[in-house]
């Protein structure tokens, strides 16, 4: 299968690797977008996966819309706006968005959910490291955690405490960037005298791109629609 690749970043480059690996062919757009007027490829992908930045989201949606080609997005940092975007498309093309590819931030979101509803009067922090290089704070998957959260509890993130005490229904938000972390999360529930904490770690991008690669094949196959990470394994997909 071709598979069109938007980003030349380290995401970018290792999901070509590993399309090479699988015997598919991955076809990539090598300059930055910014400089360009439009997407073109050697051959007609087939479908295709966007790891690049947000500034790229129209471009991407009108070559895919133009040709009919489904895409993956783990594009993370998109506004409100952009987001509506890409839901929008979804009502002529099948679009997959995801902050993070990841099977075990997957079911680290389902686990959160059950204990925040299960320990509600405990308090919530969320922590995040990536690597120095990492652009966007807090990450796109800190911020889908506690949108998962926000759907148990009404809470409101702070992203910097101050000499103050601590109000109810508040969460922290962690973010550290150094050195070469590929992604930590750790979702942390205390309450008196007890501590819950849930965390994943990531100790390669490689876990990222195959999701994404996965996430592909199964999309390739979907009728138009707004699809999630967690709909490659429900019985019968899903879309909202």
């Amino acid at each position: 299968m071709n598979i069109g690749i938007i980003g030349n970043g380290k995401m970018g480059q290792r999901i070509a690797e590993i399309v090479k690996e699988q015997g598919d062919s991955p076809l990539q757009v090598i300059h930055s977008l910014r400089g360009l007027q439009s997407i073109d490829f050697a051959e007609s992908p087939e479908i295709l996966i966007d790891f690049s930045h947000p500034d790229n989201l129209e471009k991407v949606l009108a070559y895919s819309q133009e040709t009919h080609v489904p895409l993956v997005s783990g594009t993370t940092g998109y506004s409100q706006a952009q987001l509506a975007h890409l839901k929008k498309a979804a009502q002529t093309i099948p679009v997959l968005y995801s902050a993070n590819f990841s099977l075990g931030i997957m079911v680290m979101n389902r686990l959160i959910k059950q204990a925040a509803m299960d320990l509600a009067s405990w308090q919530i922090e969320v922590m995040e490291k990536h690597h120095d290089q990492k652009k966007d704070a807090p990450s796109g998957t800190a911020k889908y955690l506690v949108e998962t959260l926000q759907s148990v509890q009404n809470l409101t993130p702070v992203y910097q405490w101050t000499d103050k005490e601590r109000q109810a229904n508040e969460i922290g938000v962690h973010s550290i960037r150094a050195g070469s972390f590929p992604g930590e999360h750790e979702v942390l529930f205390a309450g008196n005298d007890e501590v819950l904490s849930i965390k994943h770690e990531a100790f390669s991008n490689r876990i990222f791109a195959q999701g994404a690669i996965q996430a592909s094949y199964w999309l390739k196959e979907q009728p138009p629609g707004f699809y999630h990470l967690e709909d490659l394994f429900a019985p019968k997909g899903g879309k909202q």
